[in-house]
């Protein structure tokens, strides 16, 4: 959408880390004094031989726009620079779909008259970007987008390599939209990649399919099948992804979505199975789907793009924007929500990784191109993930500690460990596998308190402590654990389910047999890996020794399963005592998958601060909602409390994001002013989070209003 309205390629920080094999002691920002200083005990689990994936030089990405006045400024290349961004997005969101690049004009828009195609190339060549090119399938034509192809790659040499057919041609509120109308859609996509492919062969083309369970359910398999009949298949597909919806951010709520995206890709591997490898660009993804308030420039923001971001690409995605490099300021009388419970330090929302300055209501955004905490996430987050990287197994055995690992080019293993806690500090208790984990480490900081990323030195790496509301990073020096020539291991892994359901159990068995060589206090490991990649669960049994032919006692484990539905993967190795050695590593040892959730039975109970009032007076208006199934679950869906006036003659609503398991109770609360007089009703709509609707409840709570 456009939402203007409403090498370790880290520049200057890269030299910071290397510099910093003679500082003395990490800097660590504290909390604020809202905290607790308490800490409690967290294990990190990180395993250098479970690998998932290599990072590929498409991975982090930024959306940039053709309005974006500050686009050419001179800091901007060096900034793009400074957080690894190897991929800039053009011309920006819905904007593309009215954009003619011959004429750098938007129909019914606005393009800043500087921002043409080759002054954005400019910028993106001085960033040592590859462009992604947004094609107007809404106004525009076939033979209009090949002519963008010649310009780019055979008039200048560009060699612009992705480019996309249209910006979310699913949606109505997209010009020239295909909503309810896949077929078309692909028929239309056809005849561009036609087009452009004439022109030059090499380019690689994706196509709009809506991210699982966030829109139209039959678009995506219609738009594939469409186009496998028609002789034509995408290089790639596009999804978009924004957490929430505007009014209803809660931060909890926003920290813990993340959960959705195993789900969402799962199913997006699925759908694709069929059709060879096509890989998946996320080329949108930020906190709310449209007027961005104060979360939106908060460190909460920042802690959910390095979650957010990472997610993706371990669970295969190649590429992942966010929206968006510069955007603009969105007050309170703009459709922001700055509710106070809120955490941030700015009354107003902006999607930008960096401010334009702008002001609204009397109120100011700092100078253009000063760092949102977003910028400083994305920093965090493009230490880790660097292009060439192998992304190896990570996880905690705390949900409020999300932990993404990688084996950098040079072989030093990077830990990103972000707390989503607001009060809580956590001391780690770092398990190694498959590496040794020696220090010194050099460390990256942010979190409260920060006013940029803070480089350090650890010595002990069992000394690390997560501030709240905090990501840290911890590079451990190249010390590799090895693979020992002599023994081998094969190994048996049964299931007593293919299938479980949420918080059912699954039993697991494993045998380990020694086919060579003995081994002497052996550690024994079966861990569980979620559609993400991401280490859930996990089964040791140390202090086992082998002669060859002889198998390990059956290492048998219940575990739960959680309710983000999708196929989890078995892996189990033998390592040596101290798991720096790796006598066997089997990756995919078994596999299960865990069903979709029963739906949600929702009770709601609904409380107000009066129940006569007169017009203009404000109302609380609190609910309660409970899972009353005890099987069923809400996952981030949206409880919408409805004010009705007049039997639907007006309505105003309050939509926050929520998830419910079983039994699990929420409240929430909202300031209703009513606007006329006469009798108020209080319904209840729960829906998923693209807006289907799971129930309704009607209440007897009544508001008399009178003049």
């Amino acid at each position: 959408m456009n939402r203007k309205q409403c090498a370790l390629r880290l520049g200057g920080l890269a030299a910071t880390i290397v510099a910093l094999s003679s500082v003395a002691a990490p800097v660590i920002a504290n909390a604020d004094t809202t905290t607790s200083n308490a800490s409690s005990t967290v294990r990190v689990t990180v395993n250098a031989a479970a690998t998932l994936g290599t990072i590929p030089s498409t991975a982090l990405g930024v959306n940039t726009a053709v309005w974006d006045g500050h686009l050419l400024d001179a800091a901007v290349p060096s900034l793009l620079r400074g957080i690894g961004a190897t991929m800039l997005r053009f011309p920006g969101g819905s904007t593309s779909d009215e954009y003619n690049w011959q004429t750098n004009t938007v129909t019914g828009g606005y393009a800043d008259p500087n921002n043409t195609f080759d002054n954005f190339m400019g910028v993106a060549q001085k960033a040592g970007a590859q462009p992604i090119i947004t094609v107007n399938a809404g106004t525009g034509t076939p033979s209009e987008a090949a002519a963008w192809v010649q310009d780019a790659n055979v008039t200048h040499h560009y060699g612009v390599k992705y480019w996309e057919i249209g910006n979310e041609m699913y949606g109505s509120w997209e010009a020239g939209n295909f909503a309810n109308n896949p077929a078309g859609y692909a028929k239309e996509a056809v005849s561009f990649i036609q087009a452009m492919k004439a022109v030059d062969p090499s380019i690689r083309i994706g196509v709009d399919l809506i991210a699982p369970g966030t829109g139209e359910d039959d678009w995506n398999s219609t738009v594939l099948s469409t186009m496998q009949s028609l002789g034509v298949l995408p290089d790639f597909v596009i999804v978009h992804w924004y957490a929430q919806n505007p009014g209803g951010e809660t931060d909890a709520g926003l920290l813990s979505s993340t959960s959705q995206i195993p789900t969402m890709m799962d199913t997006l591997k699925q759908q694709l199975s069929s059709y060879g490898t096509i890989p998946v660009f996320v080329t949108e993804t930020n906190s709310v789907s449209y007027n961005p308030g104060r979360q939106s420039t908060s460190l909460v923001n920042a802690l959910f793009l390095d979650d957010d971001m990472a997610d993706w690409l371990e669970a295969g995605a190649q590429n992942v924007d966010w929206w968006d490099l510069h955007n603009g300021i969105v007050t309170q009388q703009d459709g922001a929500n700055i509710d106070p419970n809120l955490y941030g330090q700015y009354n107003y929302g902006d999607y930008g990784l960096l401010s334009n300055g702008s002001s609204g209501n009397g109120i100011s955004e700092p100078a253009a191109n000063t760092p949102f905490p977003t910028y400083y996430g994305y920093q965090m987050l493009a230490a880790v993930m660097v292009p060439g990287a192998t992304m190896i197994g990570a996880g905690s055995n705390n949900d409020m500690v999300a932990v993404h690992a990688t084996k950098l080019p040079n072989g030093a293993i990077d830990v990103m460990m972000i707390n989503k806690d607001p009060k809580q500090a956590y001391s780690v208790n770092l398990q190694a596998e498959g590496f040794a984990a020696q220090g010194p480490a050099l460390t990256l900081f942010y979190g409260q308190g920060s006013t940029a990323v803070t480089p350090g030195k650890l010595n002990d790496l069992q000394d690390v402590t997560l501030s709240p509301y905090s990501v840290t990073d911890v590079i451990i020096p190249a010390v590799p654990g090895h693979q020992p020539q002599g023994p081998q291991f094969t190994d048996k892994t049964t299931l007593a389910a293919s299938q479980v359901k949420p918080s059912a159990q699954e039993t697991l068995t494993t045998t380990f047999i020694d086919t060579r060589g003995a081994v002497k206090n052996a550690t024994l490991d079966v861990e569980i890996y979620n559609p993400s990649g991401q280490l859930v669960g996990q089964q040791v049994q140390p202090g086992v020794t082998f002669t060859p032919g002889q198998s390990s006692q059956p290492l048998t484990w219940n575990w739960t399963a959680p309710d983000s539905p999708g196929t989890y993967t078995v892996k189990a190795f033998v390592l040596s005592q101290d798991g720096t050695s790796v006598y066997a590593a089997d990756q995919s040892a078994g596999a299960f998958t865990v069903t979709q959730p029963d739906p949600p039975t929702i009770s709601a109970a609904v409380q107000l601060s009066a129940t006569t009032v007169k017009v203009g007076t404000p109302v609380t208006i609190t609910t309660t909602y409970t899972e009353t199934a005890p099987t069923g679950y809400l996952n981030n869906g949206l409880l919408v409390q409805y004010a009705v006036y007049n039997n639907w003659a007006s309505s105003q609503q309050s939509n926050p994001t929520a998830s419910l398991t079983p039994g699990q109770s929420v409240t929430e609360t909202w300031t209703f002013t009513p606007q006329q007089a006469g009798t108020y009703t209080f319904p209840e709509g729960i829906f998923t989070s693209g807006w289907q609707q799971l129930q309704w409840i009607n209440q007897n709570v009544t508001l008399t209003v009178t003049n």
